[in-house]
């Protein structure tokens, strides 16, 4: 098994696990270079937005990013640039840090779509928890580090954007 396959399925099974959606008819964005996941939820019954033109040729849909940001249900890979974008009721997976700790390239974590990396500060203090003054790591490391996040269950934080938007951080670590 290819390291794409194994960390599609992965993924896939921690989205699974943590959220009990049912993929078909779910509109997800896939930013990034994942093709086997994005093929995956596909196979799913997602209907799958990529910005890659070639991803056309495996019949997936091709938006600028920041259109299928906003037509998402459920973002992967998203970045605090997409914020502003997300619609109310988005869940979102952050994109994996560029370099573990070691400078290897190697994102932090278990090697996965982890998406959270280090949790700690970048003064090295405690992880902003739900109060935002330290605590538990808000499942969302740099994304939306600012933001005081509620705990919704184990693995999920809500954020509020807006008075009548609250996105969904999924902690793929978990």
């Amino acid at each position: 098994m290819s390291d794409g396959h194994r960390r599609a399925q992965t993924a896939i099974q921690t989205i699974l696990r943590l959220t009990n959606l049912l993929m078909a008819g779910k509109r997800v964005a896939v930013i990034g270079d994942e093709p086997e996941l994005a093929a995956r939820l596909r196979a799913m019954g997602a209907q799958t937005l990529l910005t890659d033109p070639a991803a056309a040729l495996q019949g997936h849909r091709v938006l600028a990013e920041d259109e299928a940001v906003a037509l998402a249900d459920l973002v992967i890979g998203a970045t605090e640039a997409h914020l502003p974008l997300l619609r109310d009721g988005a869940i979102l997976i952050p994109a994996a840090p560029p370099a573990g700790p070691s400078g290897t390239g190697e994102p932090s974590g278990t090697g996965e779509l982890s998406g959270t990396g280090d949790p700690r500060r970048a003064d090295g203090g405690p992880p902003a928890g739900p109060s935002g003054t330290g605590g538990g790591t808000s499942g969302a490391g740099g994304v939306l580090a600012g933001l005081p996040g509620v705990r919704v269950r184990d693995g999920i934080t809500g954020y509020r954007l807006g008075p009548s938007r609250e996105v969904f951080v999924l902690d793929m670590a978990c």
